[in-house]
């Protein structure tokens, strides 16, 4: 038989006490039934004050778990890209702790590796699904999207679930500090294929938005910069 594959899996922390075990537990229940492949998670937490970390820490005796402490909340994307640091796979991916990503899809979106360079879980597919989002929290993620979509020719160019080769991303270096990193990878990384799956986006159940004014803007400056340097090719 060939060797696994193996794949590191990201997923930022802040204040998710409840749902990381349960988001540990739905990942690797889901890859019993795929042992060809060999995940690890790696939670990177922001200090968390209800104590993220320590309950992340106890994981270890249960699955194949890493966690990365950090000195205070530094930013989704930062996180992301620590994470990937301390990885020493190829493949890479970053899914929320918050339970609004399906891991059943996670297999699926390693598998599709074998034939693409990034791999994407959408929402915005007529297959997708999301579940009671508030009118206005809808209408700003369409109007998000729908801009960024024409720069980059992707569905959903926003989306927080995706996997990747290392390789796409070795030649630049991330800036990211908000929560579109896979804009910015969209724009600037060494691909040539992608493909989205579609999947039910689920409301988070303990946790609440870390969505802020400072996202929004973070984003907004992405776009005109990104933009720009669209123009300039």
């Amino acid at each position: 038989m060939p060797d696994p594959v193996s794949v590191s899996l990201i997923t930022p922390t802040y204040n998710e006490r409840e749902n990381i075990p349960i988001l540990a537990e739905e990942i690797f229940g889901t890859m019993q039934g795929h042992p060809h492949i060999d995940l690890e998670l790696i939670v990177v937490d922001d200090n968390s004050p209800d104590g993220t970390g320590e309950i992340a820490e106890s994981l270890k005796d249960r699955y194949p778990v890493q966690v990365v402490h950090r000195a205070g909340k530094l930013g989704l994307g930062s996180a992301v890209m620590e994470g990937w640091a301390r990885s020493k796979r190829d493949l890479l991916g970053v899914i929320d702790a918050d339970l609004s990503h399906d891991p059943i899809l996670v297999p699926q979106l390693i598998d599709g590796l074998g034939t693409h360079d990034i791999m994407i879980g959408t929402r915005y597919d007529p297959e997708s699904r999301v579940e009671k989002w508030p009118w206005y929290r809808k209408a700003i993620s369409q109007a998000g999207v729908s801009m960024a979509r024409a720069l980059t020719g992707v569905k959903d160019p926003l989306a927080g679930f995706f996997f990747l080769h290392r390789r796409v991303i070795a030649d630049f270096e991330l800036t990211s500090p908000g929560y579109k990193i896979l804009f910015e990878i969209l724009i600037k990384g060494d691909y040539r294929s992608f493909s989205e799956i579609p999947f039910v986006f689920r409301n988070r159940q303990f946790s609440s938005s870390k969505l802020n004014l400072l996202e929004y803007y973070l984003f907004a400056k992405q776009l005109y910069i990104f933009s720009i340097r669209k123009l300039r090719e």
